[in-house]
Order: structure tokens, then sequence, then C-alpha cells
């Protein structure tokens, strides 16, 4: 059996930068990857540009995550901030360029561009890869056992990534190997995934998309808002995807429904609308649908007149004062029944995972288990879209790599 310093489960963003990381440290690593290649969802990611980070930095970037994750991701965040992640990129002849939504992408609209820099870096840090060997045990001291050639390590970094994907092989695998382990895992849920509606007159409208819009899922029985999201969305054959609805999703646990109340119009206040729709009433042969703002596509601005139980055949002439108000209420409050998710299959992360109050935020290191790291998606951390689940993947993998290189293999291998 070959001994290392340092084993990396899960061949993602996270696990490679550990692996690079702990081997440019003096660690003699090894990185262990169940699927023939790595990097396999960073390659699907970003419709296969892979948004790789985001603009923001401090506390603007640590913000974006649940207040739950800040204190814990405060660390890793300031170790390898954007910037620095972006200069890292550069400097390995990955040119880079700002998008909208503060997106950060390979100039070359390849994801492909990310994952050969990485990959190179640890080819030259002298990573050994063992690729298409999938764990089939951990015993602590350490020895990685997989359907191929057993493993050695003074520390085990857990990489492996959630359930989101499963065609990338992020099958939840981790999961089993931390409950094994003791380690507790929090709920687990789809998240960054498009909503499933019942509202079949909706259907219609799939590809149309509307920005700005202001999205929040809601209680209905209470009113109470949920989370909100300031981000456009997409009409789908199905319901709702985009960066609004899919920043909202990881709410929903599976099987649970929801209401969304969505502002079409988020930069115009009610009276505006209301009194731009009496201002364009003046022309009184207009449709009704011409009054609603023209920003609005046709087929859209027709479906609100449908849901406000207006007559198509209406114009300006014949409608209302209730009516209008009725309309207005529409634009600036669609509601619409959630009955899920799309779930795991078409989901970008997991929300849920390894219980953070049981890894050193400094360190990525398991208290409870010495010489075990964790870091990356199999985390309790999600953050919206933008490049920040990726951020963290890095920087949570920067951080465990660097740690891990410091264990001492003669009290862990004995």
């Amino acid at each position: 059996m070959r001994t290392f310093d340092v084993a990396v489960l899960g061949a993602g963003a996270a696990g490679l930068m550990a692996a690079i990381r702990a081997a440019e440290s003096g660690a003699r690593t090894v990185l262990v990857e169940k699927n023939r290649k790595p990097g396999v969802k960073i390659l699907a990611s970003g419709g296969g540009r892979c948004n790789l980070t985001t603009t923001r930095e401090g506390s603007a970037l640590l913000n974006t995550f649940p207040e739950a994750q800040r204190a814990f991701l405060r660390p890793s965040l300031r170790a390898l901030t954007p910037r620095r992640l972006r200069g890292w990129f550069e400097a390995r002849g990955v040119a880079l360029r700002e998008e909208a939504m503060e997106k950060v992408f390979p100039v070359a609209g390849k994801a492909s561009v990310v994952l050969d820099a990485l990959v190179t870096a640890a080819d030259a840090a002298g990573v050994e890869f063992q690729c298409g060997a999938a764990v089939t045990g951990l015993e602590p001291g350490w020895t990685i056992v997989t359907d191929g050639e057993d493993l050695a390590a003074a520390a085990v970094i857990l990489a492996v990534g959630g359930r989101s994907y499963p065609k990338a092989g992020t099958t939840g695998d981790g999961y089993s190997i931390a409950r094994t382990l003791g380690l507790q895992v929090t709920e687990l849920r789809p998240g960054l995934v498009g909503l499933r509606t019942g509202a079949e007159d909706l259907w219609g409208l799939a590809g149309i998309a509307v920005d700005p819009a202001r999205i929040r899922l809601f209680d209905r029985a209470t009113g109470a808002t949920r989370r909100a999201s300031d981000r456009p969305v997409l009409f789908t054959h199905e319901g709702f995807s985009g960066p609004g609805p899919m920043n909202l999703a990881g709410l929903l646990g599976e099987g649970e429904s929801g209401w969304l109340s969505i502002d079409l119009c988020p930069d115009l206040g009610f009276d505006a609308i209301d009194r731009a729709v009496v201002d364009a009433g003046k022309s009184r042969r207009k449709n009704v649908f011409a009054l609603l703002p023209s920003r609005l596509p046709e087929r859209l601005r027709r479906a609100l007149v449908a849901r406000a139980e207006i007559s198509q055949e209406t114009t300006a002439a014949t409608l209302s004062r209730e009516a209008r108000r009725r309309l207005v209420n529409m634009v600036k409050g669609l509601e619409v029944e959630v009955l899920g998710t799309l779930g795991y299959d078409r989901a970008e992360v997991t929300v849920g995972g390894v219980a953070l109050d049981q890894v050193d935020p400094k360190t990525m290191a398991v208290g409870r288990v010495p010489g075990l790291y964790v870091c990356g998606e199999v985390l309790d951390v999600d953050g919206p879209i933008g490049g920040f689940n990726f951020q963290a993947a890095f920087a949570t993998g920067w951080v465990a790599g660097e740690a891990a290189s410091r264990s001492d293999p003669v009290r862990l291998l004995g």
C-alpha cells in the first residue's frame, strides 16, 4: 500500500485547489476521483463557460451568503479573495472578463481553460491523480479503500461534492462517508434550480425573460416573506428559472410547495404605473394590453390581462378603474403557486451538508476526527448564482490544502 502525506477525495473545484495547495506546501499529495477525468462538473458549469468567481469583495461578498454561514466563511474568503483567485488564474494564462451581475468568466468562453489551468498547476506541483477510483471505505489512520488501489495518508481532505447534477458523478458519496465517521449532516435540498408550477396559463410564455425583476417566496397564510431576490426571471414550460427563482429554490424541501410574488417592474411604483396606464388610455381605442409598460413582451402583457380576468377585447375606453387597478397589481405582484423544484438532476448546488459547527473555519479541520478536513460543496454552504459557490469551493479548498499539509504523519500513521 502506497503512503502519502495528503489524500484529497474528489477532483472538483475544491478538491483540485486543495490538492494544489497541499502539494505546493510540500506534501506528497494524491487526488482520488471516481470519474475517469477530473473536473467534470467544472466543464458543465455556466453553460460550459464557467462563472468561476464574482467581482464582489469583503462584506459585499460575505453578505451574499446566508447569515448562518458568514462567520464560518470569513477566514477562507479572506485567505483567498476573488481578486486573489482571479490573479491566480491570470498568472496561469487564463484571461478573465467581467460580465453582468458581477460575474467573472474566462475570455475564451470555455470552462475547459479553467480546468486545464487547475490540472496543469496540480501536475506542476507534483499531485498524483488516481482517477476512475471510487472510494468504498475510509478508515481513520488513514486507509483509503477504493475499487482499485488502496492508499494510506496522514491526512484526508473530503471534497467529493454534493448531490447536485449527478450526471457529473456528484451522487452524495461524501455525506455517507461523513456519517460513517460520526459527523452530522444537515437536511439536504437541491439548490439553484428551476421551479415547477401548475400555472398552465403561464407555460406558453416559455423563453420570456424579465429584467429587472423582484421575486419573493412567501408564506401565503401569514404573508411573511421567506426570501427575496432582485434578479432576472425566466418563464419556462414548467414554471420559472433564471437567477431570481433559482436563488430561492433551496428554501423548498422535498415535496414542499410555496408561493411566489413577482414584481415585473420593480423600478416603478404602483402609482407610477397606474398613472402611465391612465395616460396611455387617453387614446381610448387602445387595446388594454397596450396600456401596460412596453418593456414587457406582448405575450406577457396579454397573459396578465387574462389573469386579471379582463377580456382581451377590452379597450381603454371600456376599462373600469377597478379592472385597471387589478391589472397594475398583476404587474407589481404576479402571484403563482410553486409545486416544488426540478430536483437534483438540474440543480447547480446542494443546500445542506456537513454541519459547520464541526469544522474549524480557519483550517477546515474536523476537531473530533484528527487528520480529517472538509471543503467545498459537501459542507453546509451555499450561495446565490454569480460565481459565489465556486469562490467558496476554491477558498475552502485552498485553506484545507494548506492546513492538511502540516498534519503530523508520525502521530497519525504511527
